[in-house]
């Protein structure tokens, strides 16, 4: 039976294998600990194989959600390129030796059957080809015309910068009223006229002027959108959504409002803001940072309540946190993101309630098992549609 000592010194020489550091004495000290047992070799085989490292690294770090590397593995993953992914987790391993050695060293120290098979559920995801979300929007500008935008900054704004030259010789007066809109698996980040910065989540819409020349500054929005609004006394800033407007004069928030929930639930991050339904009532209330308030689509009312506003905004930071949400909520929220359909085998478990968080550019499979893990269900998929079950 191998001591922690010799375990530690294999992990280190398939560290310094896989990053290209290996003494050739230090080769022929892998080679013979190889040779020594079949099993040996299957589990060399296994910790060099790129893809099979990075997803026992991710599944890992997902015991403990806290840990930092989870955060920058997945911020790393956020704009990755299919071309360039062998690439980046080379880079990835190679500058976080203890995430690395960690991965390995696990492996080697705890029970492992080479027969052992990646997570059907895994594999199923992988063949119905469901994925994260990507930087990816349409804008409509006045005129109908329609410019794809994606996470190429400098393109953007050349496609934007060359139908706005077209468009002002007809008419260089009029405010011209655009429409950011983000599909189901994408996200988008736009800086208004005013330097407003607005983070649209995925299957939303932004309707705003392209410049704000009138007394106030308005954008309706439909989906869900954080805000971080240039401060103008002068000039308050608006967002409509739905039946409801909220009144903003420098602050930070998020508004949670897709047209299929029966709720709008609006998040203060900092400053001070305003909601006025739109009933005809011009009735007025302040929410102060730390409070969401929540209004109610069939009867017009609001509700306030004490939030973690990390988390409640923490999707357009690279994360899912569920704070007490149901089953049927998080399955939108990842529906929209990683573009899949979902049915539920039992209609109870909609109602069930979760509390947690996991990366937002992860594998669902990752995701999904979290909430596994949390006991009762099961996930699985047929014809490209994932099916909870009762475990």
């Amino acid at each position: 039976m191998k001591t922690s000592v010799e375990n530690k010194r294999i992990v280190e020489l398939i560290y310094k294998h896989i990053i290209g550091t290996i003494l050739p004495e230090e080769e022929l000290e892998l080679e013979a600990w190889r040779k020594a047992s079949p099993q040996h070799e299957t589990l060399y085989q296994r910790l060099t194989d790129i893809r099979f490292l990075e997803h026992e690294y991710r599944r890992l770090n997902l015991i403990d959600t806290n840990r930092p590397l989870t955060d920058m593995q997945a911020r790393i993953q956020q704009g990755k390129h299919p071309k360039r992914r062998l690439g980046q987790l080379i880079a990835l391993i190679a500058t976080t030796s203890i995430a690395a050695m960690l991965c390995i060293g696990y492996f080697i120290n705890t029970s492992f059957h080479p027969e052992e098979e990646p997570p059907i559920l895994a594999r199923q995801l992988e063949m119905a080809d469901i994925t994260a979300g990507k930087t990816q929007a349409t804008l409509t500008l006045d005129n109908g015309t329609e410019i794809k935008l994606d996470a190429d900054s400098a393109n953007n704004m050349r496609l934007i910068a060359q139908q706005q030259i077209s468009t002002k010789a007809t008419d260089d007066y009029r405010t011209r009223i655009n429409k950011l809109t983000t599909p189901r698996g994408g996200e988008f980040k736009i800086v208004l006229e005013d330097s407003t910065e607005v983070w649209l989540n995925a299957e939303s819409q932004l309707i705003y002027p392209d410049n704000f020349n009138t007394g106030d500054r308005r954008v309706t929005l439909t989906g869900e959108a954080y805000f971080k609004v240039a401060k103008d006394s002068l000039r308050p800033f608006y967002v409509k959504s739905g039946d409801m407007t909220v009144r903003v004069y420098g602050t930070e928030f998020n508004i949670h409002a897709y047209t299929e929930d029966k709720q709008i639930y609006t998040t203060l991050v900092s400053g001070s803001i305003a909601l006025q339904p739109l009933d005809g009532s011009k009735a007025e209330l302040v929410l102060t940072p730390g409070h969401q308030a929540i209004f109610h689509k069939k009867d017009f009312s609001t509700s306030i309540r004490s939030v973690d506003t990390q988390a409640a905004t923490s999707w357009h930071t690279g994360r899912f946190s569920f704070e007490e949400q149901t089953l049927a909520q998080i399955m939108r929220t990842l529906a929209r993101w990683y573009k899949f359909d979902y049915t539920f085998e039992d209609e109870r478990l909609a109602d069930i309630v979760f509390k947690g968080s996991a990366p937002r550019y992860a594998n669902l499979s990752e995701v999904l098992s979290i909430l596994e893990k949390s006991g009762g269900i099961k996930f699985g998929v047929k014809e490209e549609k994932i099916i909870i079950s009762i475990n």
